[in-house]
């Protein structure tokens, strides 16, 4: 139920930040999603440090799998990782395979629609 009512807020959330953006901002609709999905994605990435999104995450479960949010939570929180290490070999490691995997995901669903 936790994760039915987080994800629902979530999606609640991005189509209020879609329809500002295109109401306040007079964007189109594919920019509009684009400004969305960026917004959303800068949320997690500063709710990462702050350990908002692991509590976030513990409470809600599967709720919080969204995919730009969870890309954006595994790029800053590798970052933190190994920040003194070297930021950028760790990220794309990490989120390196996720990307991959989206787009032979997207190629093969391109294929049959």
């Amino acid at each position: 139920m936790k994760a039915f009512l987080v994800g629902g807020f979530i999606a609640v959330v991005a189509q209020a930040l879609r329809d500002m953006y295109i109401i306040l901002f007079h964007m189109g609709e594919a920019e509009a999603v684009r400004w969305m999905n960026g917004t959303l994605m800068v949320c997690a990435a500063i709710f990462t440090p702050i350990r908002f999104y692991r509590r976030l995450t513990q409470f809600a479960g599967a709720g919080m799998i969204v995919p730009m949010m969870s890309l954006a939570n595994i790029w800053s929180a590798s970052a933190l990782e190994y920040r003194n290490e070297g930021i950028a070999e760790h990220m794309l490691s990490v989120g390196g395979s996720i990307i991959v995997t989206l787009v032979v995901a997207s190629y093969v669903a391109a294929l049959f629609l």
